[in-house]
Order: C-alpha cells, then structure tokens, then sequence
C-alpha cells in the first residue's frame, strides 16, 4: 500500500515544527523606521521648495514616495524571522531546481540517509523537479521536501523530513548553500 504524501497546500514553508518559532527582528524593525524617516524627510524638502516647475522638487517627492513605499514593504514582510528554538539560530528558506534524474537520485540519498554525496547534486535555475529547505544558520537543523513538476504545478514526491544537530550538519556542508 502507498503512503499518502500531503497535497501540495501543506507544503514545508506552510507547515508547523515544535522546535520553529517567529519572533519580532528588531534590526529590521529599526532599519524601516529609518527609511520611513528618510523618506519623510525628502517628501517634506519637496513642498518646501517653491518652483512648483522645479525637477529638484519632483525628485524628492518621488523619492520620498518611494522611500515610504518601500518602508511600509519591509515593516510587513521582513519585521519577523523564523528561529530554531534549541539553539536560537536564524532559519533560512529557499528552493533549489534539478533535473528529474537528479531529483530521484536525491530521493533516493533522502530515504537511505546518506547525504555524503549531496554535494555531486548539480542544480540549475530551471529544471522539473523541486528541493525545498529550511536551515538554520549554525546548520543544526535542516528540513527537505521534494516536489516534481507536473503539467502547471509541482506535486510533492516525499514527506517533510527534518533533521537536526550531526546529520544536519553533514545536510548542511553537501548542500552549500
């Protein structure tokens, strides 16, 4: 009988791990305030000038504009990270692209637990098949998920798998990322 592989809704970026917390990322908290000021600041220089037909003016204005745009982008999208809760570490996210052969041959290393030879894995920016990751910045925990491209959407072909502390590390060192 064939295990029942989650629908592609649940995917690794989506799902929840006990050891997985957001918190607030008070640098970039700050670093928005600070554009957000700077861009205040262009936009109240652009209506102290008084050519209205001024390019000086202009240009302030749409960098003030911007400047504020910007700062409202990063105050939703970047004020929190994901962290490893054992060891307080930054987790990353991303996907790497490969072939299909390559793929089955990374299912394969997946479900023997051998990840010495990751690193022959060669990726490209396009390819049918799909490795999702979550790694924490010290390389103490390591999540893939592996998707293969079917007509108009990538379908999961393997489980979450998460991995912590040694193997996580050799994970870490063979994906290179």
């Amino acid at each position: 009988m064939k295990k029942e592989i989650n629908p592609v809704e649940d995917t690794l970026f989506s799902a929840s791990h006990p050891h997985l917390y957001k918190r607030t990322n008070v640098r970039s908290l700050w670093q928005s305030s600070f554009i957000a000021l700077s861009g205040v600041l262009f936009f109240t220089l652009s209506s102290v000038i008084e050519n209205n037909d001024s390019t000086l003016k202009m240009a302030f204005l749409i960098l003030g504009i911007a400047l504020l745009i910007f700062a409202i982008y990063r105050f939703f999208c970047k004020s929190t990270v994901v962290v490893y809760r054992p060891t307080e570490s930054v987790v990353r996210s991303g996907s790497l692209f490969v072939d299909s052969a390559e793929l089955q041959r990374v299912n394969q290393l997946v479900k023997k637990g051998d990840f010495t030879k990751l690193s022959s894995i060669s990726c490209k920016d396009g390819g049918n098949g799909r490795i999702d990751y979550l790694m924490s910045k010290d390389g103490r925990f390591v999540a893939i998920q592996l998707f293969q491209f079917v007509p108009y959407t990538f379908e999961p072909i393997s489980e979450k798998t998460y991995y912590t502390d040694d193997v996580a590390m050799v994970i870490a060192r063979g994906m290179n990322i």
